[in-house]
């Protein structure tokens, strides 16, 4: 956390745009597609919580913020995309076709990637999470950028949750997400660093 002093900064809708105002102008269509999805998450996830009590869509701009402030992404799309990881699989009235209508098909096949498929396709949650990862092999490397930071900022919050599920998650990051970290160059000593930390 110390190479990512905003992850523990005290961060808002000004900070955040500060740093989008550093690559787009305010009215450049970038700036703003990145506002509205900004918009649409905060909405979204409004009143939902984390088990660490805190609200969800701080998650949300973490992850992009880790992108941003860290990996140094300037893409739009990526930056977009982060914001709404979540928002198909969690929330009723999204659709990866309402992200497509709303922010194009680039976006939305990077969310169609980050959204596992649903839970009533599956007879337990073993094989649709086992699905998921499978499909990994298959991903770009921008949905790593995404997935990767998703799971790190995961990590560093994970504190808060059951001693078993911390077990589970370390397992589970060791199997399906270091060897694409590795392969991809991407938060590769981050995350390990954080795993030697959880283990202890």
């Amino acid at each position: 956390m110390k190479k990512m002093p905003f992850l523990t900064a005290a961060e808002n809708r000004e900070s955040f745009f500060r740093r989008i105002a550093g690559f787009f102008p305010t009215l450049d269509p970038r700036y703003q597609e990145i506002e509205r999805a900004y918009n649409f998450a905060k909405d979204a996830f409004r009143g939902r919580t984390r088990e660490s009590g805190d609200r969800y869509f701080e998650h949300l701009r973490s992850v992009a913020l880790i992108l941003i402030d860290y990996l140094r992404v300037k893409n739009h799309k990526l930056i977009i995309a982060a914001l709404l990881h979540d928002i198909v699989e969690d929330v009723p009235s999204w659709t990866i076709g309402r992200v497509e209508h709303e922010f194009g098909q680039e976006v939305a096949l990077l969310v169609e990637w980050m959204t596992k498929p649903p839970r009533d396709e599956f007879a337990s949650l073993q094989k649709r999470v086992a699905l998921y990862h499978d499909r990994f092999r298959n991903a770009p490397r921008e949905f790593f950028l995404i997935k990767l930071a998703d799971r790190y900022h995961n990590l560093v919050t994970l504190w808060a949750c059951p001693k078993e599920k911390r077990a589970r998650k370390i397992k589970e990051t060791r199997a399906y997400y270091l060897p694409y970290a590795e392969e991809h160059l991407i938060l590769l000593h981050e995350i390990e660093d954080v795993l030697v930390r959880l283990e202890r």
